[in-house]
């Protein structure tokens, strides 16, 4: 067995008290546990409020163990986790003080049994039961007496853990939980509610997307990457975070720009508020001042009601401003008072309206230069630049970032198609980090859900993927001269710049075969700028 250190739990670091249990009503027990009558509806509640948190990974399983040990009324609860390239378990959160990891092979210890039989297991005399494996008291120095352990089965969010095929359900864990407090051991009647506690520690794992060597692809919202670039951001995030500071995102198209601002949003004293998103490139330049701050009943033909602005609904929450880069200059000296002073008038009223919102803006756009060439205030820039977030383009988080990602947009799409698909050729990982990824992020999600489709066995071999010829990007081809201004014999006159735009953009987007992220890097414009146009000129 190898004892070997990965992470401490906190004893410390418990969960408050669940709404409408006992706790609320003064029915406790020893160490404030809800009453036995109402312990399963409440802890049930109690740990799907958790999953829907946003706090870090290590965080929210130490408290899934607590709340567990707490529900199950004993003394200490382990989650182990499945590594199946090694064939062990290894302990992932557990009240292990003694400790920071314990591993065990698949199918020694009780825990071992559990996950290699997928059955859970009550042992009411640990020393009695040939299963149990005394050489982690005997180095913790913890004497075991009763134990209960069950599965935890693999699980899409959303999905039963039973997968609509019905194949056999996966484990991917065991937890444990080691000496009744109130009892000798455990009875017939606790083995329901950890069951329970297990299928939404199986939905916790989902949305986390741990893989099966435990590896960490997510520290906020689902943000997949440990490079020492994202571990720079994740600080910055961690510190916006906790402020109402006004927060302005920056990175490339395709980054994840949007996913920052929401796990900032989630990870604040505003995490119950709402978060709305106002798109600065998809509503025309002449109705966004209204979807920002809304308008009166008869403030213009055609307002035959009073409509409530983004910035009025954000009240207690995130505003979340994306592209603000291409937000049209009139209405940023508008915006320029609101970020300002949190007060807006709706079009057509008088009326001053206070607002409790914090700001997150975001851009693909050089804001020093804009506001060098006079596009962009320099008041605003100065005001929406409290705390900022520089999102660093995926070539530049490295190889590990690359293979991180990809297996786990594998692993999303697998399940979401129903494919077998499990893993990555390493041939096909090579080009997928030799590639440059001008898309960044999301060229990568759709080359991976693309290979996943065309896959038809376990493995994506080099050829399922979307990529040009020797993992390069290809370059936007020069519009020929003729095709700007005509036959220059005098033939036919010359196109109009638009009808140019219009040709050059077809001529891209026929280049990057159709995929829309592709074109936009090459036109070296935004996808939403890309859409703004296509609507434009009238091309599906």
């Amino acid at each position: 067995m190898r004892l070997v250190g990965r992470w401490r739990a906190r004893d410390g670091d418990t969960v408050g008290a669940v709404s409408g249990g006992a706790e609320e009503r003064g029915e406790r027990g020893e160490r404030g546990r809800p009453g036995e009558a109402d312990a399963k509806p409440s802890v049930l509640l109690a740990l799907s409020s958790l999953i829907g948190t946003a706090v870090e990974v290590d965080v929210l399983l130490a408290r899934i163990v607590d709340l567990v040990a707490r529900a199950m009324d004993a003394d200490r609860a382990t989650l182990f986790l499945v590594d199946r390239a090694r064939g062990e378990l290894y302990s992932k959160a557990a009240h292990l003080p003694e400790l920071d990891e314990i591993r065990l092979p698949i199918g020694r210890g009780i825990a071992g049994y559990v996950a290699e039989t997928a059955r859970p297991v009550t042992v009411p005399s640990a020393r009695e039961d040939a299963r149990f494996f005394e050489a982690i008291d005997e180095t913790t120095g913890y004497r075991t007496a009763s134990l209960l352990a069950v599965p935890v089965f693999e699980r899409e969010r959303g999905a039963e853990p039973a997968d609509r095929a019905g194949r056999a359900r996966q484990v991917v864990g065991v937890i444990e939980a080691l000496n009744k407090r109130s009892a000798p051991a455990f009875a017939d009647d606790d083995l329901p509610l950890l069951e329970a506690l297990a299928d939404q520690v199986s939905e916790a794992l989902a949305v986390m997307h741990l893989d099966d060597s435990g590896e960490r692809p997510a520290r906020y919202n689902g943000i997949v990457g440990a490079s020492p670039a994202m571990g720079a951001v994740y600080e910055v995030m961690a510190s916006a975070a906790a402020t109402d500071a006004t927060v302005l995102v920056l990175g490339e198209s395709g980054t994840g720009k949007e996913m920052v601002a929401r796990a900032v949003h989630a990870n604040s004293g505003r995490a119950a508020g709402p978060f709305v998103k106002v798109d600065c490139t998809s509503i025309p330049e002449t109705l966004i001042e209204a979807e920002l701050f809304g308008h009166e009943k008869g403030a213009f033909t055609g307002a035959e009601r009073l409509v409530v602005g983004k910035c009025e609904l954000a009240s207690g929450g995130t505003l979340f401003l994306d592209e603000i880069g291409d937000m049209p200059l009139p209405l940023q000296a508008k915006l320029l008072r609101f970020v300002q002073d949190r007060e807006i008038e709706r079009i057509g009223g008088r009326q001053v309206i206070k607002t409790d919102v914090r700001v997150v803006a975001a851009t693909h756009r050089d804001l020093d230069e804009a506001v060098r060439r006079g596009a962009f205030r320099k008041d605003l820039y100065y005001r929406i630049k409290v705390v900022g977030v520089v999102l660093p383009s995926l070539r530049e988080r490295g190889a590990e970032d690359i293979a991180q990602l990809a297996r786990h947009f594998l692993r999303l799409y697998a399940r979401r198609h129903r494919r077998g698909a499990r893993s990555i050729d390493p041939a096909a990982l090579v080009l997928l980090e030799r590639y440059a990824w001008p898309g960044n992020i999301r060229e990568l999600e759709h080359c991976i859900e693309s290979a996943v489709v065309l896959c038809r066995g376990p493995v994506v071999l080099p050829a399922h993927l979307s990529l040009p010829v020797a993992g390069a990007p290809r370059p936007a081809e020069p519009v020929p001269i003729a095709d700007v201004d005509g036959d220059r014999d005098g033939g036919a006159p010359p196109l109009t710049l638009a009808e140019a735009e219009r040709r050059h953009i077809l001529r891209v987007l026929e280049q990057a075969d159709g995929n829309r992220t592709r074109a936009a890097v090459l036109l070296g414009i935004g996808r939403n700028t890309l859409a703004r146009k296509l609507r434009q000129y009238g091309i599906e």
